[in-house]
């Protein structure tokens, strides 16, 4: 599962997100020490708000004029709050307005899609699952997700043993194979995704089309993280 994490920043290209014109000079920019971070006054950069409370994704640091900035992946957002623009970062004032946030377990997690062989190798056109930094599961029927999800759940837990990870909910979440563990509170469902690691030349002719391999609810039900995101 750890593997999923070197895949967050080429995240946003797969969801087809465009480019992001005036983020910092490359000789004032520092990685963040904890990429995780909480945003906790509403910010709004054009026509991006990002609410009080939601925790993102911070690419790197920089300075410029005395003045930190935090970039934003915009593409680890749900899709409420992302699609008001193409840009696949924002760069944010950095003044009091964050606070770190420890890593959770589905943060191993990030999109995945169902495979379509063709005469050319495997293609990820099918249904796509998105995993989001501020604790949304996104369903959407092909892998065009950077348009409206058919289903955006939130997710109130998740935890993870070995290779397996459990995502909670409050509500059903619709499209998806979880299952009603509970009558009340806020972890009624749940969802069960497991890692099985490099499924490199298993899915069609393109013997060099590797693979992340996870099944989703039960064992058959298997999506993938495509070649040259993993």
């Amino acid at each position: 599962m750890k593997l999923t994490k070197l895949i967050i920043t080429g995240l946003t290209l797969a969801i087809g997100v465009a480019g992001f014109a005036g983020t910092a000079n490359a000789a004032t920019k520092t990685p963040a020490k904890s990429n995780y971070r909480i945003v906790t006054k509403t910010v709004k950069v054009g026509k991006v708000t990002i609410p009080a409370n939601t925790r993102v994704y911070v690419s790197y640091f920089s300075k410029k004029n005395n003045k930190q900035y935090a970039n934003i992946e915009l593409g680890t957002l749900r899709y409420r709050i992302r699609h008001e623009t193409s840009a696949k970062y924002l760069k944010v004032r950095v003044n009091h307005n964050f606070k770190a946030s420890k890593e959770v377990a589905m943060d191993g997690l990030d999109f995945m899609s169902k495979p379509k062989t063709t005469v050319k190798g495997t293609q990820y056109k099918n249904a796509t699952i998105r995993f989001t930094t501020d604790g949304y599961v996104e369903y959407f029927e092909n892998d065009k997700a950077n348009t409206k999800p058919i289903s955006s759940t939130k997710v109130t837990k998740s935890s993870a043993a070995g290779e397996t990870t459990y995502v909670y909910a409050k509500n059903n979440m619709l499209k998806l194979p979880d299952q009603k563990i509970s009558n009340k509170g806020n972890y009624r469902y749940r969802l069960t995704v497991h890692f099985y690691g490099s499924s490199a030349g298993s899915l069609g002719v393109d013997t060099n089309n590797s693979a992340l391999k996870y099944s989703v609810g039960n064992s058959n039900n298997f999506f993938y993280t495509p070649a040259g995101f993993a």
